[in-house]
């Protein structure tokens, strides 16, 4: 339950920065989650995926307009055909908000420090 609040509260934080940034742009902002899973070598444990699942559940029922695509990056190459196999059998919604997607740049850094400037941070944009 403490990991379900503290997920829900770092979505809230992130739905801050995103009013902020549509406040200062006048364009509207949403917010993307992203998990890369490069190098994972195990499904996460049980207690993880519940909390993840249900703050990001509840999350939605509290910003239903805000709640942009979870994206999964970085797949091995035997999961992504797999998942391929079983997405067509997801809800519609949930199909239409669950992208995965390869992030070649993410998968080469060992720490994320470069990606807040400069050329990384770039190519990461651009992918």
């Amino acid at each position: 339950e403490e990991m379900t609040e503290f997920f829900l509260y770092v979505k809230e934080v992130h739905n801050l920065i995103a009013n902020g940034r549509s406040a200062r742009t006048g364009r509207m902002c949403e917010v993307i989650f992203a998990n890369d899973i490069s190098g994972v070598r195990k499904p996460p444990d049980r207690r993880f995926s519940k909390a993840l699942t249900e703050s990001s559940q509840q999350y939605e029922k509290l910003y239903p307009s805000l709640a942009g695509p979870t994206m999964i990056l970085n797949l091995p190459f035997v999961l992504q055909a797999f998942v391929g196999l079983i997405k067509p059998l997801f809800p519609k919604g949930v199909q239409e908000r669950l992208l995965f997607a390869r992030a070649p740049v993410l998968a080469r850094q060992k720490v994320l420090t470069p990606l807040t400037s400069g050329g990384e941070r770039d190519k990461f944009l651009r992918e």
